[in-house]
This record gives structure tokens, sequence and C-alpha cells, in this order.
């Protein structure tokens, strides 16, 4: 049974009052001494809880998916955020994180002060002085992971001491420095599982994933010349298998309860981020811009049907899933249930569906799908007649089960007691935003939206100001496993490295195993199925980095620091007739947004650039990242 603590900052004020509560009564109010902070456990668990904010980097939501073909994006900050990506428009003024030396500062008095402490014990002083060396890990990772290069502190700095210090030389020195306290907080960190807090497993289980990227940036900017017989490919075997064999972690056949209010402490997860109600509301959750903004009097005009509460859905929905992610959904083909293909790609696909019929896009039957102005078609086709088939349960029915606990899409399961549809007039569909009948940005660009991460229990509805508990999974069982397959693909154990993708696969997708016979399909196999299990979880931008790293099977066939596919693809919306017997696919500048066009400059974009500022302020920090 998992312990549990909540929002780190709520547990540490708590911690504190009662602990120093003797204290408080004889000493000034308005401040409590370094000494007493550090004199017991207790006391210096309220300094650590509250440094665990440094894990925030590694909450999911749109985060940055919105880099990637996962999410199109509109209005406010999500636009703004994916921006700069898909139109390559970063500079070196920008600033993508560097300075961490305040979190590290904090790590460092941690590591400092509990080792000084004569109120400690030895035992409880190397399980807190083994959690402050995984959050300065853990700190660094994030940097690294975006810049390559990190300014090292390993003490508590003085006035005293030198502060214009040098930044690392290149990643692979990063790298070392991180995977060494990782290392080291393993050896000293407990068994113990509570929920929110590091253990030997959660420690084990990050460096399964800095070690596959420390590999891919070795050399940088020349090729990682990636060695079967890398000790970091070791490294990513043994921790795997330490978690997988001995933390007593399982995965979780209700995928989609990770991410709600139902199995937010499932044995899968192994490091979440608790928020309370107390101090969390909607709009300070992903759930604020997954959730659209309609009302009736909208969807009366657009030939929807009607919710029964017209007030529900009032939110700022402004990132939504692209038809370019939703087709790595697979489909089990109904002539042959050994195998699972795309959905448009199935024996009842292919029986059902003429693609050379014409979809008319002018009047006012049921069967018409009109063209918005400057969209390209990419695809369309037509139920043939007589098939009792529809595009619906072609696309929807023996599909991966993540599908629907993941999306939220036309006809799918009723939330907060309503259904949405999305064929044209429907009552969520993207044509009210294209007719000006939803003249604001919160409605869907792609015809979908998000569900994964949308708690079903926020009273009375989900709308800014609401409060809400909220949870964030940066680490699980599943992602383990997928580090683990890559592993052994980096090895060319086709094996192993099928036989660890297909645990995600069969228990949260619900298909049958890959059959993969070669490297190349393995290889399409698990960047499918990566994509898909992590979704929504701050992973994929950073996979695609580190396979167009690897080159070779890892990226389509090119050589390490090649273009990317899914960095420079154009989106695609899928648009489904009233009838639902009739689809049409199309590109082009959706919402007036450039997903058309979308720029990766393979030159200079595997890293971003450290922020001028600094270097012009310290020049040991030098010298800039290449093409910056």
């Amino acid at each position: 049974m998992k312990k549990y603590i909540a929002i780190i900052a709520v547990t540490a004020s708590m911690l504190a009052l009662n602990s120093c509560k003797k204290v408080l009564e004889t000493e000034p109010f308005d401040k409590i001494s370094e000494d007493v902070v550090w004199s017991t456990k207790a006391n210096a668990e309220t300094f650590i809880f509250s440094t665990y904010s440094i894990m925030g980097a590694y909450q999911g939501g749109q985060a940055t998916d919105l880099r990637t073909a996962n999410i199109m994006a509109s209005g406010d900050g999500s636009w703004s955020n994916a921006s700069p990506f898909v139109s390559e428009s970063i500079t070196r003024a920008n600033d993508y994180g560097f300075n961490n030396w305040g979190a590290v500062r904090r790590c460092n008095l941690i590591i400092k002060k509990v080792a000084e402490s004569p109120g400690i014990s030895d035992a409880d002083k190397k399980a807190l002085i083994a959690e402050g060396k995984f959050l300065r890990a853990m700190s660094y990772y994030n940097i690294a992971r975006t810049t390559g290069r990190i300014v090292w502190i390993d003490k508590v700095l003085t006035p005293d001491d030198e502060l214009k210090l040098p930044s690392t030389a290149n990643p692979t020195e990063s790298y070392g420095f991180i995977i060494k306290d990782l290392e080291d907080a393993i050896v000293d960190l407990p068994t113990i599982k509570i929920a929110g807090r590091a253990n030997k497993y959660v420690a084990a289980s990050f460096l399964t994933e800095v070690c596959l990227q420390a590999l891919a940036y070795k050399n940088y900017p020349a090729a990682p010349n990636v060695n079967a017989s890398d000790p970091l490919l070791q490294k990513v075997i043994d921790n795997a298998n330490l978690v997988i064999n001995t933390g007593g972690y399982s995965l979780e056949a209700d995928y989609g309860g990770m991410f709600n209010e139902t199995k937010k402490t499932s044995p899968e997860i192994i490091f979440g981020i608790y928020r309370l109600a107390a101090n969390t509301t909607v709009d300070g959750t992903p759930m604020q811009t997954m959730v659209p903004n309609l009302n009736n009097d909208r969807i009366s005009r657009n030939g929807g049907s009607l919710f029964t509460n017209q007030n529900i859905f009032e939110a700022w929905g402004t990132n939504f899933p692209t038809q370019n992610f939703t087709d790595d959904y697979l489909t089990i083909d109904k002539a042959n249930p050994t195998l699972a293909v795309a959905w448009n790609k199935t024996s009842q696909y292919l029986a059902n569906v003429d693609e050379s019929a014409t979809v008319p896009s002018t009047g006012t039957g049921h069967n018409v799908i009109p063209r918005n102005t400057g969209e390209t078609t990419i695809k369309s086709g037509r139920i043939i007649p007589g098939s009792t088939e529809t595009i619906w349960s072609l696309a929807n029915q023996n599909r991966d089960a993540r599908w629907k606990a993941t999306i939220w899409s036309d006809s799918t399961e009723r939330i907060y007691g309503e259904q949405l549809t999305t064929t044209l007039h429907g009552n969520a569909d993207r044509w009210m935003r294209i007719t000006g009948i939803a003249p604001n940005p919160y409605v869907t660009l792609t015809n979908m939206y998000w569900k994964k991460g949308l708690y079903t229990n926020v009273n009375p509805r989900p709308y800014v100001g609401v409060p809400t508990d909220y949870h964030y999974v940066a680490m699980r069982l599943g992602r383990v496993y997928l580090n683990l397959a890559e592993a052994f693909l980096l090895k060319g154990d086709l094996a192993n490295a099928v036989l660890n993708l297909n645990k995600t696969r069969v228990t949260h997708g619900q298909l049958p195993v890959s059959q993969a016979t070669t490297m190349a399909n393995a290889w399409t196999d698990y960047k499918r199925e990566r994509r898909v299990d992590l979704v929504m979880e701050n992973d994929f931008y950073y996979s695609l980095l580190r396979w167009g790293r690897y080159g070779g099977d890892a990226n389509d066939g090119l050589a390490s620091g090649k273009k990317i596919a899914n960095l420079t693809e154009v989106m695609r919306v899928m648009d489904v007739s009233k009838d639902r017997k009739s689809f049409v696919t199309t590109t082009g500048p959706f919402g007036g947004f450039p997903y058309n066009n979308r720029q990766f400059d393979e030159t200079r974009r595997y890293l971003l650039p450290i922020a001028q500022s600094y270097i012009d302020n310290n020049s040991k920090f030098g010298p800039q990242n290449p093409g910056w």
C-alpha cells in the first residue's frame, strides 16, 4: 500500500508548523533559524519537500508535445508556446532554461546541512543526502536535454567563492555529472513508496531515460556512433530490470484511469506530482485548455444535438489532437485478428470504402463535406452502396484501447453527462469555428479534443476558478519498459526489443503483439508505441530528437542529425459527413496558423541556445551552441 504525499507546499507548511511549534513559541515569529530547519529529520524534510518544485519540469499536459505533430494549438499560450518551433523563429536571445542555480543551491544545502546536522541519524542522513542528489540531478537533466551544457555546482557557494563559473564543455560532460548523482542516489535512497517522493526505483527509472539521452548526444554535434557494447546501454538495462524485478510495480489495465481521479495512485505510477484542491483550480491544470467553450445557441445554429446542461463546457480549449497523431492508434483486422494495422489499412476498411468516389462539397444533404478556403484535400472516400459500415465504425471498433482513453471524439462515451458529436453539423465540430458560429478560439481545429488527463469529478464543472485535485504522471512502469525496449534496439537485440515494446501494446492497447521481424520494422512499431502510450507526458519531443541523433532506422533511414519528419510534416484534419458515410482529409493553415509549413533547422535545433545574455555576462558560459 502506497503512502501518499499531496501538494508539497501544503505538506511542508503543516509539518513545519507541527515540528517547530515549541520553537515558534519562544523565538521570533517572522522567521525560522537555519539551525532549527536542520535540527531534525522532520524539520529538514519541510525544506526538502518544497525543493520538489524541481519536478514541475516533468509535468505532462500539452508541454513539449506542442512542438510536435501531436498537437494543433490555437489562441492564448498554446500557440505562443508552439509558434517559435513551428515557424523556426527561435533566436539566441530566447531563454529556454539554463539558470537553475537557485534550485541547485537548495539541493546543495540539503546535502551539506544534513551531513552536518547533529540531530539526524546516520541512516537518515544517507537517505536525505541521496534525495538531495536525486533532485540536483533532475534539475540539471532538464537543462541538459534542452541546451546540452550546464553550470555544474556541487557545493554551497559563498561570496568568497569564484562565482563566474564555466559551463560544461559538451553534453557528455553534463550527463556524466547527472548520471553520477543518480547512481549515488540509487545506492542510498529507501525502497519505501510515498507518492510524490523519490525512492530507489524512482531514481533508477529516470536514470534509464537519462542514459538514452546521454548516448544520443555523445560527440555532439557530430554523430554519436552508437555502439552495441556502450556501457550506457547496460546501465539502462540493469536499472530497468531493477525496477521491473524488485520495485513491486505493475502495468495498469485501466490506462485512462492513471491520468484522472480513478487511478491516481495506480501501481504503475512510479513518480507522480500531486496537487490538492486546497490550492489548485481548473485553470491551473491542463484541463482548462482541453475542454471547449460551447452553448446551445451556437449548437442549434450549427444543426447539432443540444446539451442537457448548456453551461457545462465553458473552458478555454486551445490545443487539440491531430489526425497525424491519432492515425497511429492501430485497429485489429477483422479478417486476421492477429494483425493490428492503421484503421484505414484494415481489410474492413478496404472492403467498405471507395476512395475514388466523389464527396460533394456543396448542397444541404447529410453526405456533403464543404471545403474550406486555403485548404488542400489529401484524401477522401465514401462507404460503398449497400454496406452497413460507417466511417465511425471503421475508425472506432476494434481499435487500440488507448484511443478512447486519450481522445474525446465523435460520439464517444459521455463526459459530464454530455456526448460530443464532431461530424459536420455536430455540436462540437471545427466548422462551428470556420463559419463563425463559435467566434471564439476555444473550439477544436481538428474535430477532436483531449480526454487523457481530464478529471471526470470536477464539481460543478471544469471551469476557471473551480477547485480540484490534480496529478501528473512523470514516470511509470510502462515508460521503463519502453526505455528498455529502446536499449535492446540499440544493441541490435530484436527479440528482447519486441518483447518489451509489447508490454504496453498488449496491456494498455489491448492489441495483438508486434510481429516485427526486422530491425527497421521493430523501430517503426516501437516509435509508434512510445508515441501513443506517452502522449501528453512530456516525452515525445525529446524522443524525436534522440532518435534523430541516432539516425538510421531510428529516424526513417536518415543519417544522424538530419531532418525529423514529424517536426516538418504538414498537419492533417479529417472531416466526416453528417451521415458518417463520407470523409475528407485536408491540410492547410488551420485557424490561420502555418501548420502546412512547419520548419525544423537540423543544423541547430537538436539543442536550443544558451540565452546570449548569460554568455555576455560571463564568457565562461560560452561558446554558444552550434548554429546559434
